[in-house]
């Protein structure tokens, strides 16, 4: 049975098993050395105290290898360039899923929770030097500290993978379906595993 949950500390070495396969195995990500664990436990800390969703997908019934629930997939909202708080009611969507596990639907359950929380305005993101918002006018106090302001915009920003599921293309559209819209096209950006 797949549950949903926020993902913890315990979860972290499954979570970077699964994006050292796409490190390692794709260009969906432009990361061509997996990160050390330390900087898996500094995303988690920063999206928690960002007040920003970090999800995962496990299976109670099945174990890893480090006895914990096996983990599935795990989707995060990430600040959108936080070093401009202007940004920061926009976010950006990280969703992987393990290998061995996907064409189940598990993606689609972890993105639908992520934008649902979004749409019912449960998303805030609390970031420094930001200053205080009012909810209804949305007027900034720029001299307030730390704030916290709602979450309306989720970007979604993919590389098409050549070697992927028709040249990559299928990334895409499972993104159109699901109510996203192509905003435009970065084109030779980024080289990786002899493709732009």
């Amino acid at each position: 049975m797949v549950s949903y949950r926020p993902a913890r500390l315990e979860d972290l070495a499954q979570i970077r098993t699964i994006n050292t396969h796409y490190i390692l195995n794709t260009s969906l990500t432009f990361v061509r050395a997996p990160p050390p664990f330390e900087s898996y436990i500094a995303k988690l800390n920063d999206l928690t105290s960002r007040g920003l969703p970090y999800l995962v997908a496990v299976d109670d019934e099945q174990v890893a290898e480090d006895g914990k629930a096996l983990v599935l997939g795990y989707a995060s909202l990430s600040p959108f360039r936080p070093q401009m708080v202007s940004y920061a009611p926009t976010v950006e969507l990280t969703l992987f899923i393990h290998p061995e596990h996907q064409s189940r639907a598990i993606g689609s359950a972890l993105l639908a929770q992520l934008l649902g929380s979004v749409e019912t305005g449960q998303v805030w993101h609390t970031c420094d030097g930001m200053g205080s918002q009012n909810e209804s006018t949305g007027q900034t106090d720029e001299n307030a500290p730390a704030s916290r302001t709602l979450v309306r915009n989720v970007i979604a920003v993919m590389a098409v993978d050549p070697e992927g599921k028709d040249q990559g293309e299928a990334l895409r559209v499972w993104y159109l379906k699901r109510g996203f819209e192509e905003c435009g096209r970065m084109k030779k950006v980024g080289f990786k595993r002899g493709n732009w």
